[in-house]
């Protein structure tokens, strides 16, 4: 015998079924409104062949909408997909191939992008643009609870050592439909949020900090108020008009608040605040400890990953206690330093970190070979950031991966710029890494080695780049060098190029 889903799937909705749920500009949701468009969205899948463990794919900035892509492609049991807005037509040409996703849903800014790729794969698909052709396509959908079935979940891609992007598995999304909320409210209990509230959504909702922040917030109840953008002083007059008690953040949105000045930042009043999630890059220390002043003790940092590496979670007080620690392991996470031979590493050790969860490791979509590459045969994980830990059991980061470069919370990965920049004609070698940079955390640098007899046209280099990468991808200063440090064996030593400038 069939059953149904139940008609609700979050708890707000039973008893404040008319109170709003998202804001987003003058766009608003009753909570009754969002599951019943979630319901809606879910048949809507379904019938098109995206629901049951298929993928379809979302490229849209910031919109009051994805909170039911959230909810609904739970119903519907299926893979959403988030790309990144910022990405080239190629790139998403191979997020779309990769995942091999049954249908785009896209917004009018990025509609232009999304026919260009669309048509560009193999085989065509559909393609949906919020605004009027979405409602219409949703007004036809049934508003009854589908037929019960697991629950659906992202695939959230990110990058390897390589460069190529790999969309992330996890089984602690396992469970059936009504697993929804408490799934996202465990983990809004292990990162400290509190139980209701105002939620601000200001960081991209195509990024695992923004899709677990909103998940999070509706599963306890939180009203969310969607950002388009991140913007400084629009930021605070949020907080303050709708009196936000939880948001998260990334230490580059902390850096650009902090570039107010005295007087600006007093004119707002952050005291509704009680709880800052912050992750994604390494916070300067100058910045937290201020942030720490301004908004009271109130910051939380996690640190973790699209794979489950986390949560792991330092206080206010913890980090002022311990300046530098990420946190300790929350709930039946693991944490294990390990050398190169696989071997345990005692407290205070740098090596690579290590997870374990209780409900197995994660896999990366069509990639076996890299799924086993980052695992021990005990079933623990890494995604090759390098650490250690205190006598406590609080982790503090070395290196987050050798090769990554963090940029205001973006992740790039050398290997997909290196790829690229090595094609042009006067290049005949290139190593690509992250310097220091004030206001972004890091910004890129390139290295390169010419192809004898030629003289590289730095310009000319940063043209061919930018038809082929995202802006935010794009080298902020190259340099020519006789001849990049690589061993006999092909190996290139890029620390002896990076370290100088961290040093």
């Amino acid at each position: 015998m069939t059953t149904t889903q139940p008609r609700h799937l979050l708890a707000r909705t039973e008893f404040e079924p008319d109170s709003k749920a998202v804001v987003f500009g003058s766009t608003s949701f009753s909570w009754s409104q969002l599951e019943s468009r979630a319901r809606q969205l879910a048949n809507g899948l379904i019938a098109r062949g995206a629901g049951d463990g298929a993928r379809w794919a979302i490229l849209a900035r910031n919109r009051a909408e994805w909170a039911e892509f959230s909810i609904g492609n739970a119903r519907a049991g299926a893979r959403y997909v988030p790309l990144n807005w910022h990405l080239t037509v190629p790139e998403i040409v191979d997020l779309l191939i990769d995942s091999e996703s049954q249908f785009l849903v896209c917004d009018p800014d990025c509609e232009a992008a999304g026919r260009e790729a669309v048509a560009s794969l193999p085989g065509p698909i559909p393609i949906l643009v919020l605004g009027e052709e979405y409602e219409a396509w949703l007004a036809n959908q049934s508003d009854d609870p589908p037929a019960d079935r697991p629950m659906g979940a992202p695939l959230q891609y990110t990058g390897g050592t390589t460069g190529q992007s790999k969309g992330v598995t996890r089984s602690d999304f396992a469970g059936n439909v009504e697993f929804f909320a408490k799934r996202w409210g465990g983990w809004g209990q292990l990162a400290r949020m509190p139980e209701d509230g105002v939620m601000l959504l200001t960081t991209p909702l195509y990024h695992a900090l923004g899709s677990a922040g909103l998940g999070a917030g509706l599963a306890r109840g939180h009203q969310l108020v969607i950002a388009s953008r991140f913007d400084p002083v629009g930021t605070l007059e949020l907080i303050q008009d709708h009196q936000v008690t939880s948001t998260p953040m990334v230490p580059t949105q902390f850096i650009r608040l902090l570039k107010l000045s005295e007087s600006e930042r007093a004119k707002y009043d952050v005291s509704s605040l009680k709880w800052v999630l912050h992750t994604a890059a390494p916070c300067p220390a100058w910045a937290k400890r201020e942030m720490i002043d301004w908004f009271g003790p109130v910051i939380i940092e996690l640190y973790g990953s699209s794979e489950g590496t986390g949560p792991v979670i330092a206080t206010s007080e913890e980090w002022l206690e311990r300046p530098g620690t990420v946190g300790r392991a929350q709930g039946t996470l693991e944490l294990s330093i390990v050398d190169d031979e696989g071997k345990d590493l005692p407290s205070g050790e740098i090596g690579t970190i290590y997870a374990k969860r209780s409900d197995g490791a994660p896999t990366y979509h069509g990639a076996p070979d890299k799924t086993a590459e980052g695992r021990l045969p005990d079933g623990r994980f890494t995604v090759g950031d390098v650490g250690w830990m205190d006598g406590d059991g609080f982790l503090f980061l070395a290196d987050r991966r050798v090769d990554l470069i963090l940029l205001g919370g973006s992740n790039v990965y050398p290997a997909e710029i290196e790829g690229v920049m090595s094609a042009h004609p006067s290049i005949a070698d290139v190593a690509v890494f992250g310097i220091p940079d004030p206001d972004m955390g890091q910004s890129i640098k390139a290295v390169i080695e010419a192809v004898p007899g030629t003289t590289p046209d730095i310009a000319d280099i940063l043209t061919f780049v930018r038809g082929q990468l995202a802006g935010f991808k794009i080298p902020k200063s190259i340099d020519v060098v006789d001849q990049l440090p690589r061993e006999a064996s092909g190996k290139l030593k890029k620390r002896k190029l990076r370290d100088p400038y961290w040093t």
